[in-house]
């Protein structure tokens, strides 16, 4: 009797209790503080929400490939969209389980974004300026998402989620492109 008795209370916290805790909120934390997306303020084509993402999943997840937005992951797995929000506030784009940060190889117009080492080279700081995140070595230079639709992710294809993703490169700062363009620092729970 007691047996079922406890079931009966698990399957309760199960279908009443744990669907209030996203996944994301329930992952454990890096130890590093607390973590934020980083998301676009327009919904442009997805209503769930854009925000940086390393391409990959789990143990797929490259840091060497150059970063893109991706549908916010506000209940799956998300380690690789996660960043630190006090090294935001310096400047940084601290990815905290990579202890990586977002950066550029070249000022140039249409520079990939690129994870490395977070070490204060000019080309990895960023000053956050009316929504807008400006490559500290040229403020002219915004973190921008790309022109093209998003497109479903090869996880997206085959799963109910139909995750969507979309190039993240710098281009310059413009009213013209401000909704591809204007950022905020997003808690990991909608």
């Amino acid at each position: 009797m007691r047996v079922k008795f406890i079931g009966l209370i698990w399957a309760i916290i199960i279908t009443v209790v744990a669907p209030a805790f996203p996944v994301a909120a329930q992952a454990p934390d890096t130890g590093k503080g607390m973590e934020v997306f980083l998301k676009i303020k327009a919904p442009l084509d997805e209503p769930r929400g854009l925000c940086v993402d390393i391409p990959g999943h789990k143990a797929r997840v490259n840091v060497k490939r150059s970063l893109v937005v991706h549908t916010c992951k506000w209940t799956i797995w998300n380690f690789d969209e996660r960043f630190d929000l006090a090294a935001f506030g310096k400047g940084n784009l601290r990815m905290s389980r990579y202890d990586l940060c977002l950066g550029v190889n070249s000022k140039d117009k249409m520079s990939k974004i690129v994870l490395a080492a977070c070490d204060g080279d000019p080309l990895r700081q960023w000053k956050y300026v009316e929504g807008r995140l400006q490559l500290a070595a040229a403020p002219e230079m915004c973190l921008t998402i790309g022109r093209e639709p998003s497109e479903l992710t090869p996880g997206g294809r085959r799963l109910p989620s139909k995750n969507v993703a979309r190039s993240l490169a710098l281009d310059t700062c413009s009213d013209k492109a401000r909704d591809r363009q204007v950022w905020h620092p997003a808690a990991l729970r909608q």
